[in-house]
């Protein structure tokens, strides 16, 4: 497989994780076990699993705008693209939010509400965004290790 090829995929990322937490919380729904401590680890799984519909559009789009841009980059391109994808989101949610804060009676409540929300947003952006990168970057890793990434080179060759 060569890089691109994996970038492409690594897209996937997120949906894969918003998969697995959809299931977990599922999986814990069913156990019905109440506890503190299983309350506070469900906390991430419920957020990203619910962040979704806040995440859809402006990912979808932030996604397909690096998969075009990306074709025919070298790998030291497409690895600094895919750590500075979450900073791109958090501003694209930036955006989403001053248009969800349309029409405002008054520039008070702008500035009163929207700091928050940013501050909210772009945080679990941020977090979520790099967790994605993370899980990608180490699968990365673990295929290069085994020689499944190839930099361009024919298997045969490999060889």
């Amino acid at each position: 497989m060569k890089p691109r090829t994996f970038f492409g995929l690594a897209l996937l990322t997120p949906y894969l994780l918003w998969v697995i937490c959809v299931l977990i919380l599922i999986l814990l729904s069913l156990l019905d076990t109440p506890s503190d401590w299983g309350d506070i680890l469900v906390i991430p799984f419920f957020y990203f699993a619910f962040g979704i519909f806040l995440w859809f559009i402006p990912y979808n789009l932030l996604a397909i705008g690096m998969w075009f841009w990306s074709r025919g980059k070298t790998t030291k391109v497409l690895r600094r693209l895919a750590f500075t994808s979450p900073v791109l989101l958090s501003l694209f949610m930036v955006g989403v939010v001053l248009w969800m804060s349309f029409p405002i009676d008054s520039l008070w409540e702008l500035t009163k509400e929207v700091p928050s929300q940013l501050a909210v947003l772009g945080g679990f952006s941020l977090f979520f965004g790099y967790v994605c990168v993370g899980i990608a970057f180490g699968i990365y890793k673990i295929l290069e290790a085994k020689n499944l990434i190839t930099e361009g080179m024919s298997v045969a060759a490999q060889v």
